[in-house]
């Protein structure tokens, strides 16, 4: 038995492990999940959108999630509109669920970034200023350094310049004390980006000083673990290219050429992207042969991709300079040209863009109305629904307590008629059991002028009883036409007297007293001939009128004459 219970456990355990990892199989396997997206959004952009409206329907993964990757796989598509939307649902969602607070972030950042994008610069300051919110909250500071940048990205935009790198400044300040690969890496890009923006603003030497300090964020990033040799190839080739050409802008041309000498020892800068980055250098220093020959590889890598782009179109700028520092004013006429033509074909391409997004923000905006419509109907129906079940709850509830009331009744009818026939029964007996009625006494004998009160009681007591066999063995009582007058005669007194005497012996008064040998009689004439009418009955019981009759057997035994037919037929 204890070989038989172990053979058992192991079956269970395996079984276990089995399911698990069939289900981990499955989940690996699945189209519907996030790093399965993330794989192929960039490739296969529409297939990835597709995957997402069916994970949505099946409810693979939490809405949030899905609108975020349905806005990454848009902002690869340059749908930045799109991307925008689909990221403020998940930002949305994720404000309302409340349990995902990184998430929340992550998307508060989206949203900054590509309101940024969008030139809505005000609407992606108000999402800086609740990331960074967020961000102190969660004691987050490269997120809080990315929106801080973000800032003040939109504050160049607006030529906010000074504001702007002081912004720059705050978010470098930030992570400057960072040793960890990414947000070393952050670090150098924020400085990249500032340098960028210092040359474009023609401020050598702080650009100059800028990129010193990278420089010294580099020798940092080669002593980190986790960095590839790589990337910190490419940001050197990048670095000292730039170098190269502040270096030569400040008048220090020994430097530049240590610096140039220094790009060109980088794998990177045989690269056709890594050979152009040296273009600003030899126009400077008016190398336009080498530039000429930097561009021709560039281009090739272009024209098997695509020439419609601001990439490309700098390139031809270049290429531009560079003949017409040559003198070769044709071949720059003939790339002047070809420059026009890339940069109306670009303009075209964002008009055509924009125009797909407006029809894919049109299809988005009728498949939402649908779903809504159909939400609705949905809870019409929800709500029809319930109130039917409502009224048939209640329905059933009211027949419940119609059958409940009617049992009790019929309950509380039956022993009414039980106590009824019992109390009928006993009084049956006694009147059998007092024999046959004697003679009334005298006159003269109920004369009460000489007795006094004692005697009066017994005397009144012995006359009714005498009276009373006298009424019940006669049936006086079923005579409609029985007078109080007649009574007082039979009885030899006077009317107050009867009055107190039918009071002592009877605890109602006559018309009490007569009522309830009527009713008796009416009881029994509704037992024993259960076929006559009431109204016969309440006719023959001496009760002419009918509502008496009901208001008079109601009061006596707590149930109308129909109601009691209807027991004592039941019981029969």
């Amino acid at each position: 038995m204890k070989n038989f219970l172990y053979i058992c456990f192991l079956f269970l355990v395996d079984n276990v492990f089995l399911m698990a990892q069939e289900k981990e199989n499955n989940e690996q396997s699945s189209p519907y999940t996030e790093q399965y997206i993330t794989d192929i959004y960039m490739t296969e952009p529409d297939r990835a959108l597709l995957l997402l409206d069916e994970a949505e329907e099946k409810r693979a993964m939490l809405p949030a999630r899905i609108n975020d990757l349905r806005s990454m796989v848009y902002r690869n598509k340059y749908q930045c509109k799109l991307a925008f939307r689909y990221a403020r649902r998940a930002y949305v969602q994720d404000s309302v669920a409340n349990n995902t607070p990184e998430h929340l972030l992550k998307m508060t950042i989206e949203l900054a970034d590509l309101a940024s994008l969008l030139s809505e610069y005000e609407v992606s300051n108000r999402y800086v200023v609740e990331g960074i919110r967020l961000a102190r909250n969660m004691n987050d500071e490269q997120a809080e350094a990315k929106l801080l940048f973000c800032m003040g990205e939109n504050k160049r935009r607006l030529s906010f310049k000074k504001e702007a790198y002081e912004t720059f400044d705050e978010a470098i300040r930030l992570l400057s004390d960072a040793d960890d690969a990414y947000g070393l890496r952050m670090l150098s890009y924020f400085c990249g980006v500032k340098m960028s923006f210092l040359i474009d603003d023609d401020l050598i030497d702080d650009a100059l000083a800028v990129g010193l300090y990278r420089q010294e964020l580099l020798d940092k990033m080669e002593r980190t673990e986790g960095m590839q040799e790589a990337y910190l190839d490419l940001q050197k080739s990048y670095l000292y290219s730039k170098l190269a050409y502040l270096y030569y802008r400040s008048g220090d041309k020994k430097k530049a050429e240590k610096c140039f000498a220094k790009y060109k020892s980088t794998q990177a800068a045989s690269t056709p992207e890594g050979k152009y980055n040296a273009t600003p250098y030899l126009l400077v220093t008016g190398q336009y042969r080498e530039i000429l020959d930097n561009c021709r590889d560039l281009k090739e890598l272009f024209r098997e991709q695509d020439t419609i782009n601001y990439q490309y179109r700098g390139i031809l700028s270049k290429e531009i300079m560079a003949y017409t520092g040559l003198g070769e004013y044709k071949q720059a006429a003939e790339l002047s040209a070809l420059f026009i033509a890339v940069t109306d074909s670009i303009h075209q391409r964002e008009k055509t863009n924009a125009a797909l997004e407006l029809d894919t923000l049109y299809d988005v905006d009728e498949k939402e109305a649908h779903i809504v419509e159909q939400a609705s109907q949905l809870r019409i129906r929800t709500v029809s629904l319930i109130f039917i079940c409502i009224l048939v709850l209640l329905a059933l509830f009211f027949l419940w307590k119609v059958w409940l009331q009617n049992r009790n009744i019929k309950d509380k009818n039956r022993a009414l008629m039980k106590y009824i026939n019992e109390e009928l029964s006993a009084q049956k007996k006694k009147q059998q059991s007092s024999g046959d009625t004697e003679p009334l006494l005298p006159h003269h004998e109920l004369d009460t002028e000489s007795s006094d009160a004692g005697q009066e009681y017994e005397i009144n007591k012995l006359v009714f009883q005498k009276l009373d066999s006298l009424i019940r063995k006669d049936e006086l009582y079923l005579s409609a036409d029985l007078s109080r007058e007649d009574l007082v005669r039979m009885a030899h007194m006077n009317n107050t007297r009867f009055a107190k005497m039918i009071k002592e012996n009877t605890g109602t008064n006559l018309n009490g007293y007569i009522n309830e040998l009527r009713l008796n009689h009416a009881i029994q004439l509704l037992k024993e001939h259960p076929e006559y009418t009431l109204r016969a009955i309440a006719e023959a019981s001496g009760i002419n009128s009918m509502p008496t009759f009901h208001n008079l057997f109601k009061s006596k035994t707590g149930m109308t004459p129909s109601e009691f037919k209807k027991v004592q037929m039941e019981m029969e």
